[in-house]
């Protein structure tokens, strides 16, 4: 599963080889409420729901910068929440837009421009929910984030944190090197 921000959601299907092109995950078989305005895409590892992190609301066609959608389990094509499946969504209230996410071991940590959440699979109709984690943070980029050994670490705008079940900043002897030879614009 990937896409272009603000694009549409695409599959490949790695059974086959490498000549097979991925399709709109729209144009699957019983494809239904797909987002077709998606800026951040992720699957959880163990539950296998596909996320969109920054979307348009089903049957929408406005990007909401704050709104989290997820298809039904082990279903990409199925985003129409029901009462025979698991698909939803949930708004995030800090921040004005998402900027990534990462799986982490028993939660999908998203970050905001101010804030960070953990979404933490509840089963039933309410297949996931938010909690906030960390507020008055920053992150640099999408791709300025990482999970490792049950720790996740990530570079704000002026300074370096960690979320180990609480938000740290982290100490940096070069902070004032790195950060006073930063381009935001890139």
């Amino acid at each position: 599963i990937f896409c272009p921000r603000g694009g549409q959601l695409y599959y490949w299907d790695a059974t086959n080889d490498l000549t097979t092109r991925g399709v709109l995950v729209s144009s699957l078989t019983d494809a239904s409420g797909v987002p077709t305005l998606v800026n951040v895409v992720l699957v959880s590892d163990i539950s296998r729901f596909v996320f969109a992190l920054g979307c348009n609301e089903v049957g929408g066609s406005t990007l909401d910068p704050m709104l989290i959608r997820w298809s039904d389990q082990e279903l990409a094509q199925s985003w129409t929440p029901s009462a025979l499946n698991q698909s939803g969504s949930l708004r995030l209230s800090r921040g004005t837009k998402i900027v990534t996410g990462v799986q982490a071991r028993q939660e999908i940590l998203v970050w905001t421009d101010n804030a960070l959440y953990g979404l933490q699979f509840l089963g039933g109709g309410d297949a996931w929910g938010a909690n906030l984690l960390g507020d008055n943070i920053s992150i640099a980029s999408q791709n300025a984030a990482v999970y490792s050994n049950g720790t996740a670490y990530w570079m704000g705008k002026d300074r370096f944190y960690m979320y180990d079940g609480t938000v740290k900043t982290l100490r940096c002897d070069l902070r004032r090197y790195v950060f006073s030879d930063y381009s935001y614009e890139q």
